[in-house]
């Protein structure tokens, strides 16, 4: 995860469909040590009806402001940045994720709907995102366990570590889901946290889907360490798991990002060179 200092976001479009995502996204933070950003995206309409004095954008101000009065009322202690920002939805939530140390977005598709998927705004957030998105979804199990599931790829190995880190925080049992051909070893445990490894034998996506039943929490890997689609068994988690499910990935640096920290380690290691007639060896 990122410092401190980066937020817990999470997005309201209204506190009817996204007050369980609020909720969870203020717990998180509470529980990290990390501010809450209620963020709420407002598009101005094109005309104005005759007598319309901008209501809808004080209604919008008004919903970030009562999410914000909520989260603290369940942690005093929490900082909380309430911001009406004025743009399309999915590209306010993209933006938002990329300087948050998480994004928390509600649900706002019906995984019975045979649709594409894409049509999906928290889809394709949690796709596109360019850092760990959670979407809550379903009721989950409050004494459940963290279930992951690893299959030997880079994704999986930065799902397994925030899987633990999440398992440990809340004192949660993790159980490991391993696809087929993946070790099955306790190499995976976690010092003194309990963990169940499961072999899994068939289609993951249906597994971890079957797992998220009794879960509190379901974490699976995003595709590579940079923006990109969504793997099948991801989309396959998202769409159905009856739980919140954690999109966990590394954070990804534009092109000039990487080049000016590669930069940044070639200079300090850099040494100077000893002069001529110099004592020095």
């Amino acid at each position: 995860m990122a410092d401190t200092e980066a937020p817990v976001a999470v997005g309201v479009k209204d506190l009817e469909t996204d007050g369980a995502a609020l909720r969870m996204a203020a717990d998180e933070a509470a529980a990290t040590g990390h501010p809450l950003h209620v963020v709420h995206a407002f598009v101005w309409p094109l005309e104005l009806a005759p007598g319309d004095d901008g209501e809808e954008r004080e209604q919008a101000e008004r919903t970030v402001a009562d999410a914000a009065a909520l989260a603290r009322e369940w942690h005093r202690d929490l900082a909380v940045l309430p911001e009406v920002v004025d743009g399309d939805m999915i590209e306010v939530l993209l933006r938002t994720a990329a300087r948050s140390s998480m994004l928390v977005i509600g649900d706002d598709g019906d995984p019975a709907q045979p649709a594409d998927p894409s049509a999906s705004a928290a889809f394709q957030v949690a796709a596109r995102a360019a850092g760990p998105v959670l979407r809550v979804r379903g009721p989950g199990t409050g004494g459940g366990p963290v279930v992951v599931g690893v299959d030997g790829s880079p994704d999986a190995a930065v799902g397994l570590t925030i899987a633990v880190e999440e398992a440990r925080r809340r004192a949660a049992r993790l159980v490991v889901l391993h696809a087929e051909g993946t070790d099955c070893a306790d190499s995976h445990a976690a010092g003194d946290l309990a963990v169940e490894h499961r072999k899994v034998e068939g289609p993951a996506g249906k597994a971890l889907v079957a797992a998220a039943a009794g879960a509190q929490l379901v974490v699976v890997g995003a595709r590579g360490d940079r923006p990109t689609p969504l793997g099948p068994v991801t989309q396959t988690v998202l769409r159905h798991a009856d739980c919140p499910v954690l999109v966990a990935r590394q954070r990804y640096q534009p092109a000039q990002s990487r080049i000016a920290a590669a930069q940044a380690r070639i200079a300090a290691g850099r040494r100077p060179a000893p002069r001529l007639g110099s004592s020095r060896p």
